[in-house]
Formats: structure tokens, sequence, C-alpha cells
């Protein structure tokens, strides 16, 4: 579901074999990353390549991840949006919040 690497001073994570954010895997996931973006002045950088949908339970997992960033002086960027995501975001009025490329 998710592969990390670490490239210099950035983790990458990406997904494999999911399409959706969602209620499902959002806690998993969660867990899986939040150790990597504990670490002061560290970098985690989402690939959301493949991703289409992102439910509550999701935004409150890429939520959670950024406000640990933000104590742990550390940066949360998400990559490889599609279109359907990245009008998502906006709806959402997240867009502000996450770095996105």
């Amino acid at each position: 579901m998710l592969t990390v690497d670490h490239i210099e001073s950035t983790y990458l994570a990406s997904f494999y074999n999911v399409s959706r954010l969602n209620v499902l895997n959002s806690k998993e996931i969660e867990l899986q990353l939040l150790p990597l973006i504990n670490q002061s002045e560290s970098n985690l950088t989402l690939n959301l390549s493949g991703i289409k949908f992102i439910d509550s339970s999701g935004f409150e997992t890429l939520l959670s991840l950024y406000k640990v960033a933000k104590l742990n002086n550390s940066n949360l960027k998400l990559i490889n949006l599609s279109e359907e995501l990245l009008e998502l975001i906006k709806l959402v009025e997240l867009d502000h919040v996450f770095q996105l490329n």
C-alpha cells in the first residue's frame, strides 16, 4: 500500500495498489508516516500519483501529518496530484495549507 524511500534528507512516500485515501486505510498510513515526520527538521514528500479520491478520514490524516510537521519544524509536500484530487483539495479549501507540486 505504501513504500517509503529515503533520498538524502527527504522521505518519499508513494502509494501502490491504492486509488483512495479513506477510512479503510488512512489510520494505517498515518501510523506509518508519523514517525518520519515526527523527527525534527525532516522532509516528507507524499507522491499522490494514482490517488483519485480522499474522504474526511484521509484529510484528517493529512492534516495530522501537517500539524506534527509544523510542531517539529519539518516539511510536508504533496506531489503528483491528479486534476480530480486538486479540485477536491481546493473544494475543502486546503490548497493554501499544503505545499502542492
